[in-house]
């Protein structure tokens, strides 16, 4: 009996928001009897957190480090004082204009960049009522300012293999890409380049789209490396020169680069290409650097689009015209989070 609904309504739906725009919403409070409060309150945040631990002979080192964007508290019910919440329907709306510096909403497994909204009823002598709803918020990263986009990259790598102590040759390696930079929802369209002048054959030839996060605290990093997309390539012999032309690997919905203007916490992406061997020598790995932005560069689409009002649910594209997603993608599991 009493509090029949508490819950937190944004007025886009999919609770997306870029950096700078205004979180607007609703905190809906129903109930089915009298209630005695002392206020209601929102609290709207953004923060970002990092904590991993490290055991050496028997001691456990806790690394935790945390930066806060915004903290604001609105009073939705005069706070402080005792008073009746009559039965029925109540709504309080809020909005906040979000800063322009902020990074993008990020979840891994060693730290996050998250965004909320907290709802509290402040009630005497019993515990208080809760709710909470996070959003996602997307720094805008515009390839078009990307130092050297609209070049191709070419990139070369050798390697000398040694097996059962004898040298047995090079295997010589070219990457190339037609652009470094990419939205989610493109393909990126390496080739590879082979030259086998090796007497090991390669059995094995992996492409992947990579990323790399660096969590900071105390000092000291966690560096954390977890692949995106990957395909398999054909092997080739000792002796054999191949070229695989344009090998599709499509880029999902992943957030943009650089997670700028955090500091505890560092993105990138990059293509790597592993070679693994028919003898006990180490593999082969060759990799370039990918820029993956949320605004796609002019030449990949015929009218340059503004930042839109009420971003669509299409991954990380801030852009509607760049490349569509073929199913629905899933942004960071960020409304699971209890707790600010």
């Amino acid at each position: 009996m009493g509090l029949e609904e508490f819950i937190i309504i944004f007025e886009n739906a999919h609770g997306v928001f870029y950096s700078g725009q205004n979180v607007s919403g609703k905190l809906v409070v129903r109930c089915n009897a009298p209630k005695n409060i002392r206020g209601i309150y929102i609290k709207i945040k953004g923060e970002a957190s990092v904590h991993w631990s490290e055991t050496h002979n028997k001691k456990t080192r806790h690394y935790i480090s945390n930066e806060t964007y915004f903290a604001i508290k609105s009073v939705a019910l005069e706070e402080g004082i005792e008073q009746t919440l009559t039965p029925g329907e109540h709504i309080f709306p809020f909005s906040y204009d979000l800063p322009d510096d902020l990074p993008s909403s990020f979840e891994g497994d060693f730290g996050r960049i998250r965004y909320t909204v907290r709802a509290v009823i402040d009630r005497p002598w019993k515990f208080d009522h809760e709710t909470i709803a996070a959003f996602t918020v997307i720094s805008p990263l515009d390839l078009n300012q990307v130092s050297r986009a609209t070049e191709p990259i070419r990139q070369r790598g050798s390697k000398t293999f040694c097996c059962l102590c004898c040298t047995s040759g090079n295997l010589e390696v070219v990457i190339s890409l037609p652009t470094r930079v990419a939205v989610p929802g493109d393909t990126l369209w390496p080739t590879l380049e082979v030259e086998n002048n090796s007497r090991v054959s390669i059995t094995s030839i992996s492409v992947k789209l990579r990323k790399r996060v660096v969590f900071k605290a105390g000092g000291r990093e966690k560096i954390q490396m977890k692949t995106i997309a990957k395909k398999f390539l054909e092997p080739v012999a000792l002796g054999e020169c191949r070229t695989f032309e344009q090998e599709a690997l499509k880029i999902p919905s992943i957030p943009p680069s650089n997670l700028k203007h955090c500091l505890i916490i560092d993105l990138d992406y990059f293509l790597e290409a592993k070679f693994k061997t028919s003898c006990f020598a180490r593999n082969f790995v060759a990799s370039v650097p990918i820029v993956v932005g949320t605004i796609p560069l002019q030449q990949n689409f015929t009218q340059y689009a503004q930042i839109p009002q009420n971003p669509a649910i299409t991954g990380w594209n801030a852009i509607p015209s760049a490349p569509a997603f073929e199913e629905t993608p899933t942004y960071p599991n960020l409304r699971e989070c209890k707790s600010l």
